[in-house]
C-alpha cells in the first residue's frame, strides 16, 4: 500500500451566484432571505472557515464499540457493513490488544457532502501531478481505546458491503489518505485493489484505516490547460475555497495555489478544454457562509472571475449544492 500525501484545503458553497467574464452565472434561486454581496472589508475569516469544515466532519461521525477478540461487524446510517477479524487491532507500542475497542466511521457519498466537509477528489498520478477522480464513496475509520489510537495489525485489513449510490461501475479502485498538518487533500491510489460490484453496492477489502476512497481516474478528453480564478480582493487560500464540480460526474476538484486573490490550478494540474463544470466559491464572513456558484466551460487558458459572495444559510447552501448537475 502506498503512503499517500493528504493535502487538505475545499471549498463549499452555492447560492445565488455571480456573474463571471463572458460566462453564464448560475442562479441558485436562493430563499435564505439574505443575498447581499459579500464585502471584504469584512474580513473572511480563515479561523472560521476551518471551524467550519472540522464541525461539519465531526457531526458525520458515528461511533460504534467492537470487541477486539471476536469478529466484529458494524452498519453504518446508511448501509455501509464493516466486518473486523479478531485481534486485528495494535497499540502504537505494537501490542495486540483485548477487550473493547471505540471505533468512530464517516461516509460521504456526493459531491455535496465532500464539499461541506472539503474533501475534493483529486489524486496522484505517476508524474507526480494531480488529477481529478470519479468517486464512489469516502470513508474514514478510526480506533481507538482508552483514548489511545490504534492501528491495524501488519497483515490484517477488514471488508466492506458499501452502497453504490450513483450505480456499480467497474472501474472502481482504492485509493488511500491521511490527515496531514496541510490544509489541502489528495489521494493516492493503493498498491492493488479488491473491490468487486454487484447488483447495488461494492464489496471491498481495506488493508488501512483512517481516509479511504472508492475512486478511478476520470480520464476526460481535451487539451490540457491551466485554470484560474478571480475573487474579490481580500479572499486567498486560507480565508476561501475554490472547487470545481465536474458537471455529470461525482468528481470534485478544488484551486490550491493563490496569489493575491487569483486562484490557480498551477503548478499542480491541469484540466481539459471544453470541460462543463461549476465553479464554487466558500467563505465565512462575521460569522455567517458566503458563497458563489458559476457555470461555465473550460476554455484554453481559463480565466474565470466571481465578483462577489453572497451570504447564505447552512440550510440553502445544502440544497444549492445538491442541485449540482
Amino acid at each position: 500500500m502506498k503512503k499517500m500525501k493528504f493535502i487538505m484545503l475545499t471549498m463549499l458553497g452555492v447560492t445565488l451566484a455571480t456573474v463571471s467574464c463572458k460566462k453564464e452565472v448560475v442562479d441558485t434561486g436562493s430563499s435564505s432571505g439574505t443575498t447581499t454581496p459579500s464585502d471584504p472589508i469584512e474580513n473572511p475569516s480563515a479561523v472560521d472557515l476551518g471551524n467550519y469544515f472540522k464541525d461539519n466532519l465531526d457531526n458525520q461521525k458515528q461511533y460504534f464499540t467492537i470487541d477486539a477478540g471476536n469478529v466484529s461487524t458494524i452498519t453504518s446510517s446508511k448501509g455501509a457493513i464493516l466486518t473486523f477479524s479478531p485481534n486485528s487491532f495494535q497499540n502504537q507500542a505494537g501490542a495486540v490488544v483485548t477487550g473493547n475497542i471505540d471505533l468512530e466511521f464517516i461516509e460521504l457519498y456526493s459531491k455535496a457532502e465532500m464539499m461541506l466537509m472539503n474533501m475534493p477528489t483529486m489524486a496522484i498520478v505517476p508524474s507526480g501531478e494531480l488529477a481529478p477522480l470519479i468517486s464512489g464513496g469516502e470513508f474514514k475509520v478510526t480506533a481507538s481505546q482508552n483514548g489511545q489510537s490504534l492501528n491495524l495489525v501488519n497483515g490484517y485489513g477488514y471488508s466492506a458491503q458499501i452502497p453504490a449510490v450513483n450505480g456499480v461501475d467497474p472501474n472502481m479502485e482504492i485509493f488511500y489518505g491521511t490527515a496531514g498538518a496541510s490544509d489541502t487533500v489528495t489521494w493516492e491510489n493503493a498498491d492493488s485493489s479488491m473491490v468487486f460490484g454487484q447488483g447495488n453496492e461494492y464489496n471491498a477489502y481495506f488493508d488501512s484505516i483512517n481516509w479511504v476512497n472508492l475512486d478511478y481516474f476520470s480520464n476526460l478528453p481535451g487539451t490540457p490547460t491551466t485554470v484560474q480564478v478571480e475573487v474579490p480582493q481580500g479572499f486567498n487560500n486560507t480565508n476561501c475555497v475554490i472547487y470545481v464540480s465536474f458537471d455529470g460526474l461525482n468528481s470534485l476538484g478544488a484551486l490550491y495555489n493563490s496569489t493575491n486573490n487569483v486562484f490557480t490550478s498551477a503548478p499542480y494540474y491541469t484540466l481539459p478544454a471544453g470541460t462543463d463544470v461549476h465553479f464554487v466559491a466558500f467563505s465565512i464572513i462575521g460569522g455567517n457562509p458566503h458563497v458563489a456558484i458559476v457555470s461555465s466551460q473550460i476554455t484554453n487558458n481559463h480565466y474565470e472571475i466571481i465578483p462577489a459572495l453572497t451570504q447564505t444559510t447552512d440550510t440553502q447552501l445544502a440544497a444549492d449544492l445538491l442541485n449540482l448537475p
